[in-house]
């Protein structure tokens, strides 16, 4: 492809050479070292690492033309100065995957929490109803029914028009992360539908305030096609500035919470929904709250999408497995025990009050923190944990880069400041949730949160590398007693 066909829709870009414009693309790179003869590479400016700086080593790769926002000294290849390297390597992604090739119904989900649950919860029900169906998230991105391992819950371009160019599927559904709105990853990229889902308190090392993170999930609707729908969780504010602002600008919003004005009503406690006066029974095997609400997300807008009531319905109504979502596990002394990715306050408030609910005796609570992530939000964790919970664990969680003993002082000082004396600190995960397992009693819920899906960063005492792999672990044991554990 001619780079001229690459660029056309990239503003403000300005050419070294005129031969720029008829260079021959047959692969597009922001990695120098996976660069060959014949590459566009696109210099983007990181955190740790600028790509600027690596132009040499893309030229010595055989790379035939650079995209970067800098002066470029180098005028060996050609080279093409534009105003956002993010935004452009989306746009030629676009136009080197997607050329001739038509998108499915596209549908992104965004906000705080509850993203991956209903895009599971949507996927299920459009291929209940005869739909082939392509996701993209955080547990993983599955296209023509393959899993391939997610590096973000918003893929990179390249990533994503490579797997979508490849794609006999019906519909994507996206998860859309505020990292991935800023970073210039669906830059160009058009939604048939969108749903927020709410937004709380994450995020505060990256963006400013709660104010610029709102703003970055709110101009995700900028990308709604003309006759795109937008659906909005109005129980709070950030919901409500949002469905004002979208409806003010003439797009179509439907709200969804408990106001007789909202478009959809819903009534947890009753199991119901009520849209345009028909009442809507879920009948969810996922308790709380938080999925009913997530269960309608995805029922609204897989009606909204053409799906019909009725089957909607039924597809909810069957079991759903969401990796690392609530899972849950009966330990064999009468207790459950629960793995979920919760890792805001609010996510917690969701599962105590759901275990409550269910009527937990005594709720453990095991969790920790993530190295170098918003940390304005551990002492709130910490406050909903120490304040509902009957006993809490600070454990260890992934690292990336803080020091394991600068971690474990924070978490000491963290619960002699802010804790209370029914918690206590054990850093090694595995051994914290082992001390909760030997602790449980008939009756009570642990719930071991933070990390859900994932493995860990870091080995523990135990020969495991999940919290689920954890649990399986002490599972086996204590139903194989001739077996020993490895001694605390």
């Amino acid at each position: 492809m001619k780079a001229a066909e690459l660029i056309k829709n990239i503003k403000h870009h300005n050419a070294t050479s005129s031969s720029a414009m008829s260079t021959d693309i047959v692969d597009i790179s922001c990695d120098s070292r996976k660069v060959g003869p014949g590459t566009l590479f696109v210099a983007i400016p990181g955190h740790n690492t600028d790509g600027h700086n690596y132009i040499k080593s893309a030229v010595d790769g055989g790379a035939s033309l650079v995209i970067g926002e800098k002066e470029n000294t180098d005028a060996s290849i050609p080279y093409i100065k534009v105003e956002n390297s993010r935004e452009a390597l989306a746009q030629v992604a676009k136009s080197f995957y997607m050329k001739d090739k038509s998108f499915p119904k596209l549908i992104g989900i965004t906000g705080t929490n509850g993203k991956t649950t209903t895009t599971y919860m949507l996927k299920s029900i459009f291929e209940q109803a005869g739909y082939s169906c392509a996701t993209f998230g955080t547990v993983s991105y599955i296209v023509n029914n393959e899993a391939h391992e997610s590096a973000n819950s918003t893929p990179d371009p390249l990533t994503f028009y490579k797997l979508l160019s490849k794609s006999k599927d019906e519909v994507a559904i996206l998860e859309v992360s505020s990292h991935g709105i800023r970073q210039g990853r669906v830059h160009g990229l058009y939604f048939d539908h969108l749903v927020f889902t709410n937004l709380a308190h994450d995020h505060l090392d990256y963006h400013a305030s709660m104010e610029d993170y709102f703003e970055t999930k709110a101009s995700l609707f900028q990308q709604l096609n003309s006759d795109g729908k937008a659906v909005i969780y109005t129980g709070q504010e950030w919901g409500k500035k949002l469905a004002e602002r979208l409806k003010h600008e003439g797009k179509q919003v439907y709200t969804v919470d408990s106001s007789p004005s909202d478009d959809v009503i819903v009534e947890p406690e009753k199991g119901q929904l009520i849209h345009e006066d028909k009442r809507i029974y879920l009948s969810l095997q996922m308790p709380g709250v938080h999925n009913f609400h997530n269960a309608t997300f995805a029922a609204l807008t897989s009606y909204l999408a053409g799906i019909e009531w009725s089957s909607i319905t039924e597809t909810l109504a069957l079991k759903l497995h969401v990796p690392g979502r609530f899972e849950e596990y009966k330990h064999p002394g009468g207790a459950t025990i629960i793995v979920d990715y919760a890792h805001t306050a609010d996510a917690l408030e969701n599962i105590f009050h759901t275990a409550a609910k269910e009527g937990a005796r005594r709720i453990i609570h095991v969790f920790g923190f993530r190295g170098g992530r918003d940390r304005t939000k551990r002492k709130e964790m910490l406050h909903v944990s120490a304040s509902t919970a009957t006993r809490y664990i600070l454990t260890g969680d992934d690292l990336y880069g803080e020091k394991p003993e600068a971690m474990e002082k924070e978490l000491k000082d963290l619960h002699h400041t802010y804790g209370t004396a029914s918690g206590k600190v054990i850093y090694d995960r595995t051994k914290a949730i082992k001390y909760a397992w030997d602790n449980a009693k008939p009756g009570d819920w642990i719930i071991i949160s933070g990390k859900g899906h994932e493995t860990y960063e870091q080995a523990y005492k135990y020969p495991v590398d999940s919290d689920i792999h954890c649990v399986e672990f002490l599972d086996r044991f204590s139903r194989n007693p001739q077996k020993k554990l490895i001694q605390s």
